[in-house]
C-alpha cells in the first residue's frame, strides 16, 4: 500500500493515510474497480472498525491505531491488511 504524506525521513505520525487510488486505477483496468470501501468492508470482516474513508484525501483510508492497542493487535491488523492485499492481487 502507498502511504501519503510521509516525512522527510520516510516516517509517518501516529496516524497515516493509505492511498488506494493506484489499486483502484489498476483494478479498473482489469474490469473491476476495487475501492476504499471494499478494503474497509473487508477490515470489518476481520473484526476491525472501518477506518475513516476518503478524508482528507479522496480514495484513501486514514488508519489511527490508538495508544491502547497492544503489539498483538497491531500485528493482527497488519496480517489482515496483507491478506486483503493478496485478495486484491488475486482478482
Amino acid at each position: 500500500y502507498d502511504i501519503a504524506f510521509l516525512g522527510s525521513q520516510g516516517q509517518c505520525a501516529h496516524e497515516f493515510i493509505l492511498d488506494l487510488n493506484p489499486i483502484k486505477k489498476e483494478s479498473k483496468k482489469k474490469g473491476c474497480e476495487i475501492a476504499e470501501e471494499d478494503v474497509a468492508k473487508r477490515l470489518i470482516d476481520y473484526g476491525f472498525h472501518a477506518p475513516t474513508m476518503s478524508w482528507p484525501v479522496p480514495g484513501t483510508l486514514m488508519v489511527e491505531p490508538t495508544e491502547s492497542e497492544d503489539r498483538r493487535e497491531l500485528d493482527r491488523f497488519c496480517d489482515a491488511m496483507i491478506s486483503i492485499r493478496q485478495e486484491i492481487d488475486d482478482v
